[in-house]
């Protein structure tokens, strides 16, 4: 069974063979093969991108965030001695590097409307375990830089991710960090 992309494929080459014959007879070669190469451009089938979905108790603003900028370049082990995000850890941003970085150097504070994703893999577990967002809003914690905190975990790669920590729990971890905008994890 052909699918609808493989038939409309099917139907712009007939078209483009039935229209080679019809200008060959009154054409000169290399306008057909002119004619034929525009033809082929025009009827590219360009399948669509499927849509973000976030994790399972996610927030939309969040979908896709592996697609954002990665800010480590390789996965960020646990801290010995206590981790808060316990597991191997990726650090995403919704901003490009040249926005972040214009001249090559990584710029603070971060713009209103980033958001920073953290995804840990729990230690000996295959599927993201935790998500830790900072969302910076203007005016919404002026003491903090305008960051807001959330932090969710799931037990099982088929759970959905629930809220197990906000603000004020991250806060005071994140002030060793003040002078780098909140945010431990610099780009590479």
């Amino acid at each position: 069974m052909k699918t609808q992309t493989q038939h409309q494929l099917l139907l712009n080459l007939a078209v483009i063979a039935t229209l080679c014959l019809c200008f060959s007879a009154c054409t000169s070669e290399q306008a057909s093969e002119e004619l034929v190469q525009t033809l082929q451009e025009e009827t590219t089938v360009v399948e669509p991108e499927e849509p973000a979905v976030p994790l399972p108790g996610l927030p939309e603003d969040v979908a896709g965030y592996t697609q954002w900028l990665k800010l480590n370049a390789e996965p960020i082990p646990p801290v010995p001695g206590g981790d808060p995000h316990n597991g191997d850890k990726n650090v995403y941003v919704n901003k490009t590097r040249e926005t972040i970085a214009p001249n090559g150097e990584q710029q603070f504070p971060y713009p209103n409307g980033s958001i920073v994703v953290k995804e840990a893999y729990r230690p000996g577990k295959d599927y993201v375990g935790l998500i830790a967002i900072m969302r910076k809003k203007a005016g919404v914690n002026p003491d903090h830089n305008d960051w807001e905190f959330i932090e969710y975990t799931r037990n099982a790669s088929d759970a959905d991710f629930a809220i197990i920590a906000k603000d004020g729990v991250c806060w005071g971890c994140h002030a060793q960090v003040e002078d780098i905008d909140y945010v431990f994890t610099e780009l590479e």
